[in-house]
């Protein structure tokens, strides 16, 4: 058993342990501790909001208290028209070897949609992932920024069409989004999930796991951003982060010994406001580590008995990954996590440059045993779409 495997090991018995023991506040208990280190070092002087605050910008944020650190935030140097600034309400989130893995940011405001196309344009992002609907419960909670079918909107100086639409599962929906902008034109993919509550957990960890992965599939290796947002940009924003990167680790085995989701989301919210906002979020990430893990370890083994049988593997190793932009992999039925084939260094999530690093503490795990109403824990392909895709062609190069 290699050391990577020994670590997800380690990580689920401890789980089980306390699991056992019937210590399901371990995890309010961890989760509070989260909140009261973030009110405390959100006092420091490190952590400031000014920008967000000018006059000129507190317009073109959704919520007042949701505000993006001046240290972390995402600035905007393209400039289209004239009197534009260089705000927006979004916020950088290192990766795992990427300072800027991730843009974190609100769902577009009405007077906001062109500076969200400028942003996805400056830092070439390639994949945008929606985690919310445009209306909920009857309020407005993100602009939509992409045209209907057969049609095509403009964004100040940039022109957007759909050019494909489908359903890899019952609670995603992918689209291709191209864009022009100056003669230049750029294929986007964009995952929006429809079965997510605001500041609650999806339906089923099966179709969010899948759309995980999905996301990794069309990122491949690029090293631009991956654009996550949600209504203000942090609770189930911050969910999608932190599962994402867990997903790296997993990716490349590099899941460290110490290996703690109480630090990976404390470090989250140094760098995004209330990201992963309430406990159920909270537990939502536990589970879908959990299952994540298990996965990998099955996967795993499989592929061992396969190769001491001298047959093919399931799954290539990471180089069957990486897409070319002008040929996009088909959308598979099931997430798919991969071996590598070497084994780096273990990682640590460093604080960004400037701050400080976050405060020790001995981690408690938990998973809470009681089944969530309307959460699905079946077996891969047991919640699956089962009519076809809808793909549509819309506009043509």
């Amino acid at each position: 058993m290699s050391q990577a495997e020994e670590n997800l090991r380690s990580f689920l018995r401890k789980v089980e342990s306390i699991q056992r023991q019937g210590q399901e506040e371990a995890l309010s208990q961890e989760f509070q501790e989260i909140k009261n280190q973030t009110a405390v070092f959100r006092q420091d002087s490190d952590f400031s909001t000014e920008v967000g605050r000018n006059k000129e910008n507190i317009k073109k944020n959704r919520y007042k208290d949701i505000l993006p650190y001046d240290q972390t935030r995402v600035p905007l140097t393209l400039r289209v028209e004239e009197g534009q600034t260089d705000y927006i309400n979004a916020s950088f989130i290192q990766g795992l070897d990427n300072p800027q893995r991730y843009i974190a940011t609100q769902g577009p405001l009405k007077d906001t949609m062109l500076d969200f196309w400028r942003m996805v344009w400056e830092y070439q992002v390639k994949v945008i992932v929606m985690a919310c609907r445009e209306v909920e419960l009857g309020k407005k909670k993100c602009e939509r920024y992409w045209p209907l079918d057969q049609e095509h909107s403009s964004f100040g100086s940039f022109s957007v069409c759909m050019v494909e639409k489908n359903m890899p599962n019952p609670e995603v929906v992918f689209r291709v989004l191209r864009v022009t902008f100056q003669g230049e034109v750029r294929d986007i993919c964009h995952f929006q999930y429809v079965a997510w509550p605001d500041r609650g957990i999806p339906d089923s960890y099966d179709c969010f796991l899948e759309m995980i992965s999905l996301v990794r599939l069309y990122q491949a290796d690029g090293k631009a951003p991956l654009c996550i947002h949600c209504s203000a940009g942090c609770g189930r924003t911050g969910v999608i982060c932190t599962v994402e990167y867990i997903q790296e680790l997993i990716y490349y085995q590099r899941v460290p010994s110490n290996f703690s989701i109480f630090q990976i989301v404390l470090e989250m919210r140094r760098q995004r406001p209330s990201a992963v906002q309430t406990k159920e979020q909270y537990e939502f990430v536990y589970h879908a580590v959990v299952e994540m893990f298990h996965k990998k370890l099955k996967d795993s083994n499989v592929n061992y008995e396969n190769l001491k049988e001298n047959k093919v593997p399931f799954y290539d190793d990471a180089a069957s990954l990486r897409t070319d932009r002008r040929s996009k992999p088909a959308l598979p039925r099931s997430s798919v996590f991969t071996r590598s084939a070497s084994v780096p260094a273990e990682p640590v999530l460093q604080p960004l440059p400037g701050l400080r690093p976050a405060q020790d503490m001995n981690d408690t795990y938990a998973v809470v045993n009681k089944a969530k109403k309307g959460i699905s824990s079946s077996g891969p392909g047991e919640a699956r779409y089962q009519g076809p895709p809808v793909n549509t062609t819309m506009c043509l190069p």
